[in-house]
């Protein structure tokens, strides 16, 4: 079984599991680099005499032990170092690509620095403010007096024969009233309905368009977990990863792509070359990997002469930066 090193969710950073795969019969470790001299991780960093490192703690999974360890092994392995891991007692548990991982918070960051000053509180015309609520306090709401109920006087009725119109004009004046009213009725409602035909239609509202819900990076973290406990294939990690794209957690989706296996799998190895390359500027992918050219070729590199992106976006690498010692000898191979 191979070495399988996932990161400690549980931290911030720095910390991460090795699952040997194998019983642990020998309580320390030795952390051998197999690209470059020297070649042993001891207390203080690389060097040139073995020296062997005790985990934080040592459990048991699968018939296999898993070493927890911290800052001081996991920030000085860089990512893609090739790292032979042995026991004490001479078993060696074989080579591992070392994969990425977060490295330990280094502090509270650049703001710390500068000076906080207090924001000045925007200016208030208390006096202003004032007045105003007393002139308001003064103006109460006018009220109108009602009259006095005097008791209106009776007309005189004329006298001889004017005294009052016949019926029949009362009537015939009365007809022509409401006639009139009614007309006046009908222009004004037929203005309205004209005004209203002479209107332009309202514009119709525009589309609305929903987007997926995003994931926080808990809930990608516990479908990563459930896949590996799954053990999901390349195509679900993937799919988890482009999940954790469009929820913008890089980090998740780092994760999920290196899962996948770039070895085998071509979109894991794009999608981790797309973290290191620096012609990608999303924001997504520049807040979890900082652009590194020969980690981008490297995993370019894995899928050349068998998919025209890798190879294509490899050779614009290539051709950009031809003066880099260390690409050219990716670009060469």
């Amino acid at each position: 079984m191979t070495i399988r090193i996932t990161e400690d969710e549980g931290e911030s950073g720095g910390y991460a599991f090795i699952d040997l795969g194998r019983p642990l019969r020998s309580p320390l470790l030795s952390f051998r680099r197999q690209d470059t001299e020297p070649r042993h991780l001891g207390a203080e960093g690389w060097q040139p005499e073995v020296a062997w490192l005790a985990p934080l703690a040592v459990t048991e999974r699968d018939g296999g032990a898993v070493a927890r360890f911290g800052p001081a092994v996991i920030d000085r392995i860089e990512e893609l170092v090739p790292i032979e891991i042995v026991a004490q007692d001479g078993t060696s548990f074989g080579v591992v690509s070392w994969p990425y991982i977060s490295p330990a918070p280094a502090g509270p960051g650049i703001l710390a620095g500068l000076p906080n000053t207090p924001a000045t509180p925007p200016h208030i015309d208390v006096k202003g403010a004032g007045d105003a609520a007393t002139a308001r306090e003064d103006t109460g709401p006018s009220e109108d007096v009602a009259a006095p109920d005097v008791p209106l006087a009776e007309p005189t009725p004329p006298q001889g024969k004017r005294r009052g119109l016949p019926f029949l004009a009362l009537l015939l004046l009365a007809c022509l009233a409401i006639g009139t009213g009614a007309l006046i009725l009908y222009r004004d409602a037929l203005w309205v309905m004209v005004a209203r035909n002479d209107a332009p239609a309202p514009a119709p509202p525009p589309p609305t368009t929903t987007e997926p819900p995003r994931l926080t990076a808990a809930e990608l973290h516990q479908r990563f977990s459930r896949l590996v406990q799954e053990r999901a294939t390349p195509g679900a990690f993937i799919a988890l990863g482009e999940t954790a794209l469009s929820s913008r957690q890089g980090g998740a989706a780092f994760r999920a792509f290196e899962e996948a296996d770039p070895v085998t799998n071509a979109d894991a190895a794009w999608q981790l070359a797309r973290f290191y390359d620096p012609g990608n500027d999303e924001a997504t992918y520049r807040e979890a990997a900082r652009p590194d050219l020969v980690r981008a070729a490297y995993y370019y590199a894995l899928w050349r002469n068998r998919s025209s992106r890798h190879t294509d976006a490899l050779r614009g690498l290539c051709d950009a930066n031809a003066a880099n010692d260390r690409l050219r000898a990716i670009c060469r191979s």
